[in-house]
């Protein structure tokens, strides 16, 4: 990808932001620049003492003592309190923000990633996908396969102009083949089921969504999947080559409900549609099973 992209200026870590960060992880914090540096910027942050705001010093320490690949995953375990605290609190925000340009100037595919994701959806910081396209070709020259996938979205919805499928499928084509996520096959069956860059087929569809099932490896990467087969078992489809399927429509919008429950509790509310989808097919596959009986 283009290597240009590593040397945005608005994500250079500056003396001031190390700063805050040493003082809201409760450290002593004396930032040296230059030649003075012994190794890293975290290097010259020293001696605790309190401070307040859980959040923010739980945030911070991670950020500086543990890593990138640990900063990433204590936002992903603790979103919730994270984003909800961000509400209230915009050293939150500044916390998480510092946090991944820290692991950005050590070249961290993962924080590259999440803080494009989160100019992406634009919950707490404001939108911008531009800067989210930016992150993410970043991160998948620094090996994010998840970034392979969401760039693919930036294409398919046209974030950065006109939608553009063929760009979009080569994406998602690049992400299948080189990873094992279940989210890369599923959005290939959606290219196939809409025609898009690719003439429509709803037989290759079902089948990719079959296998994106088959791999997904938590209720979440279960749920999309399975939201997309349901209908079809439910009422049978020619194009797909599926016959009716009461009970499996019914274990598939089960399925799909307990998924979709969990990402919108994570934030994730824009499939709040998706699970009325679920809980309505729920109840339409029950009353199928009854007119069997």
């Amino acid at each position: 990808m283009d290597e240009k992209q590593s040397n945005i200026n608005w994500l250079e870590l500056d003396k001031e932001e190390l700063q805050f960060l040493g003082d809201a992880a409760g450290f002593e914090t004396v930032v040296v620049s230059g030649d003075e540096a012994p190794n890293s910027a975290a290097d010259e942050i020293v001696a605790p003492r309190p401070n307040a705001g859980e959040i923010i010093k739980a945030l911070s320490t991670v950020a500086i003592t543990e890593g990138p690949e640990a900063f990433c995953t204590f936002v992903a375990e603790h979103r919730e309190e994270v984003y909800a605290a961000a509400f209230f609190d915009e050293d939150v925000i500044r916390a998480l923000l510092v946090g991944y340009k820290l692991g950005i100037d050590q070249k961290s595919g993962a924080c590259a990633n999440d803080l494009g994701a989160m100019y992406y959806a634009g919950e707490i910081v404001e939108q911008d996908y531009a800067k989210a396209a930016q992150l993410y070709e970043m991160a998948i020259g620094w090996g994010c396969e998840q970034s392979i996938i969401n760039m693919g979205y930036i294409y398919e919805y046209g974030r950065i102009g006109e939608p553009d499928y063929a760009k979009a499928y080569e994406y998602y084509a690049l992400a299948a083949a080189l990873t094992d996520k279940s989210e890369a096959i599923y959005k290939l069956g959606d290219m196939y089921s809409h025609g898009r860059s690719v003439q429509r087929d709803m037989s290759k569809a079902a089948r990719l969504w079959d296998r994106s099932l088959q791999m997904a490896q938590n209720p979440q990467e279960v749920a999309q999947p399975a939201i997309r087969l349901a209908p079809l078992y439910l009422e049978g489809s020619e194009d797909a080559v599926i016959a009716p399927d009461a009970l499996l429509a019914l274990q598939l919008f089960q399925r799909a409900e307990i998924g979709l429950r969990i990402d919108i509790r994570n934030g994730l509310t824009y499939y709040s549609r998706r699970l009325e989808q679920a809980i309505e097919g729920q109840e339409k596959a029950r009353l199928a099973l009854d007119a069997l009986d």
